[in-house]
This record gives structure tokens, sequence and C-alpha cells, in this order.
């Protein structure tokens, strides 16, 4: 540190322009966040990037194994 330097300012100069936003697990979909501006953006945004926790399973019928 120089006499003839002032301190560096470290405090931060204005507020972030997005903001986190946490979306907990459910019992279908992974837990999310979402980087945003506003809630609105971040529910829009959590809508399409949302992942489910198992894959879709199949409604076909399971044939039965034959008896010998």
């Amino acid at each position: 540190m120089s006499l003839n330097e002032p301190p560096k300012n470290k405090m931060m100069s204005a507020p972030p322009t997005k903001k986190e936003f946490h979306f907990a697990a459910t019992t279908e979909h992974l837990a999310e966040v979402v980087m945003a501006a506003t809630i609105e953006e971040a529910e829009a945004l959590y809508h399409k990037i949302k992942r489910p926790i198992a894959p879709p399973q199949s409604t076909a019928p399971v044939d039965a194994p034959e008896t010998l």
C-alpha cells in the first residue's frame, strides 16, 4: 500500500441485476436455482427447465410370462 494512493473501495457500488430464486423439490421434480430479475421471469424460466425425478413410465400393459 502506498501513501500516494487511497485505499480501494471494496464495497458494492450497485445492486446485482439478477437475483437467485430457489425452487424446492417436489415429488415430481428436482430442486432448481434460477437467476432472474423478477419472480415472474424466474417462474417462467423454471417451468421451461424443470426436470422430472423419474423418467415417465409407459402405461402399456405388460404381457404375463408363459408357464411351462
